[in-house]
């Protein structure tokens, strides 16, 4: 599983020519599908030009880089968001609701496959006081989510699914 913030900044390389052809600045999601439709690049050669690559033509997806066949794969991203691309494809800062009403906080990290192109879960911020002593929570998504413009609903199997990524000053001290 990969998180969106470990894909950021990542190197895209060609197979055909084993050259980097830029980075990776941003995933483009969609939460209604709650799927994985592209990554947007940043081009090397050709200064700050925004492309996409479909998730359909990404060869592999590593810890280290973000694998293409070739640079004709990469896509221009004006004309892509006037078809594929609607709407502003983010998750992050996303509040998150129960449908009772409780909140859980910001989206601040993207747990995603790749290979399905499936949203598995995100990580949440309660601000930074709480990041460091509490951790952030991981919330998975499945059953019934419902997103808007700015908030995403969770239904109950969710919330009885909530963990804690382990972190924070609390769960050092406890373990430690």
């Amino acid at each position: 599983m990969e998180t969106y913030s470990e894909v950021i900044g990542l190197p895209v390389i060609c197979v055909d020519n084993g050259k980097k052809v830029g980075s990776v600045t941003d995933v483009f999601f969609n939460p209604e599908n709650r799927k994985v439709l592209a990554f947007l690049v940043d081009s090397a050669s050709s200064g700050r030009s925004k492309y996409a690559i479909l998730l359909k033509n990404v060869r592999s997806l590593g810890n280290d880089a973000l694998i293409i066949d070739s640079k004709k794969v990469l896509m221009k991203v004006k004309p892509l968001k006037r078809s594929i691309l609607t709407g502003n494809g983010k998750l992050t800062d996303m509040r998150v609701y129960s449908r009772k009403g409780d909140y859980f906080g910001l989206v601040k990290d993207i747990l995603f496959n790749y290979e399905t192109g499936d949203i598995e879960a995100v990580k949440v911020s309660n601000g930074l006081i709480s990041d460091i002593i509490e951790g952030r929570d991981l919330i998975p998504l499945f059953g019934k989510v419902e997103f808007s413009e700015e908030i995403i609903l969770i239904n109950r199997e969710a919330v009885e699914e909530i963990s804690n990524t382990g972190g924070g000053l609390k769960n050092k001290f406890r373990n430690g």
